[in-house]
């Protein structure tokens, strides 16, 4: 996917919050092998390592596809429905909003 994105930064707004994990909006959506990517699930991917510290530094993370319609549902971070495919894995930083 990397490639196929021109290994840009993919930037999006964190809409829920969740243990550790969050729900990103994505700020340019865009379609991967007919699927869109417009909700992102990231978690971390390394114990004693998390999300949290993407406030000072890039944090190893798993980024798993969701439906708009999982999004807007009462647990946006729920993964458990994944069995695969539609993941990324990449580092997660924050800044602060404009």
């Amino acid at each position: 996917m990397g490639e196929a994105l021109g290994w840009r930064s993919i930037t999006g707004i964190v809409s829920d919050v969740t243990g550790d994990s969050w729900l990103v909006e994505l700020d340019e959506p865009f379609d991967y092998e007919g699927a869109l990517y417009q909700y992102v699930v990231i978690t971390s991917r390394h114990e004693g390592k998390p999300l949290a510290n993407a406030t000072s530094v890039e944090v190893p993370c798993n980024m798993i596809r969701t439906t708009a319609e999982r999004a807007a549902s009462e647990n946006p971070c729920d993964t458990s429905w994944w069995r695969g495919g539609h993941a990324m894995i990449g580092t997660v930083s924050l800044d602060a909003a404009p």
